[in-house]
Order: C-alpha cells, then structure tokens, then sequence
C-alpha cells in the first residue's frame, strides 16, 4: 500500500504533516550539493540544496537512504511523493 508524505517524512494522516519543521540530524557536501537527512532510521527524507542552471539555489527533497542521497529522485521541496508503507 502507498503512502503520502511530506519532506520530512510525515504520513497525511500525521498531525504534523506539512505543518512541523524538523532540525538537519546529518549535513554533507558533495561538491557543492549539500544533502540534509531527518531521522536516523534506514530511510529517511533527504533535503538537496544546489543550483540550477541559472544560478538559482533550489531545494529539493527525496525518501531514502542516506548513502544513496546523491543518487535519489528529488522533488521541489513543496511537493508531497507517494511510498510504500513500511510495516
């Protein structure tokens, strides 16, 4: 079954969903793309900040591993994603 959830991982159905800010727990840069992860457990959502063509900085995020961030689907950060419920 699939889930929503916002950029920190939230369910739809969470009180908190699109409404509660969490602090960075892990901060890397990987030539110049800094990556930001809430939470400890396997996966977790994953904060992108880089920039774009232009010279924009943009943020984006994806759910997933930590030591797959640079290889993860990101979305605009204001964007929600579906996943697999893991019970």
């Amino acid at each position: 079954m699939k889930i929503q959830i916002d950029c920190y991982g939230f369910e739809a159905t969470s009180e908190h969903f699109q409404k509660r800010k969490l602090e960075a727990f892990l901060i890397k840069n990987d030539a110049g793309i800094v990556y930001a992860c809430f939470g400890t457990g396997e996966k977790r959502a994953i904060h992108r900040i880089d920039k774009d063509p232009d010279g924009c900085v943009r943020v984006m995020w994806a759910y997933g591993k930590w030591d797959e961030a640079e290889d993860l689907d990101y979305v605009p950060i204001n964007e929600t994603i579906m996943i697999e419920r893991e019970d």
